[in-house]
């Protein structure tokens, strides 16, 4: 930065024509200037240096159980998922919306409901009239379709 001295060193650029009474100022309105931008950017961007060194740091860490929860998040078609996989997405239905009515193929049955909830490789079930709870275990299961949503 450039300091200027009061002693009428710096021109003004752009000349005015101004009448000769008129004194120039004695003092300059500010000599020393100080500037705290500059110091916020430098440590933002420190601070930023140290998080991203930081997360790169964690990510080494975590990187086992990251790849295992892109696993769970990865979306799937339902045809393709697992007998385990489709009943635990249609008993995790949001309940603001309708839920699913459900077909249930077993060795010796086949079951039409909503899912309620699965627990402990059970799965519970509503009948389409909404009076009965019926118990499946998902071992037995062989497949699970969606008859209306």
């Amino acid at each position: 930065m450039k300091k200027f001295n009061n002693e009428g060193e710096n021109t003004p650029l752009m000349y005015i024509v101004q009448p000769e009474a008129i004194e120039k100022p004695k003092r300059s309105m500010q000599s020393v200037y100080q500037n705290s931008f500059f110091k916020k950017v430098k440590k933002t961007r420190d601070e930023r240096e140290k998080v991203a060194s930081l997360s790169k740091a964690l990510e080494v860490v975590q990187n086992p159980l990251a790849e295992k929860e892109k696993e769970k998040k990865e979306n799937k078609m339902f045809q393709k998922m697992s007998i385990e996989e489709k009943a635990a997405f249609l008993a995790d239905f949001p309940p603001h919306l309708s839920q699913p009515v459900c077909q249930v193929e077993t060795k010796e049955r086949t079951y039409s409901g909503t899912i309620v909830k699965v627990e402990d490789e059970t799965l519970y079930m509503l009948n389409s009239a909404k009076t009965e709870q019926t118990v499946v275990p998902t071992t037995e299961v062989k497949d699970i379709t969606i008859l209306k949503i």
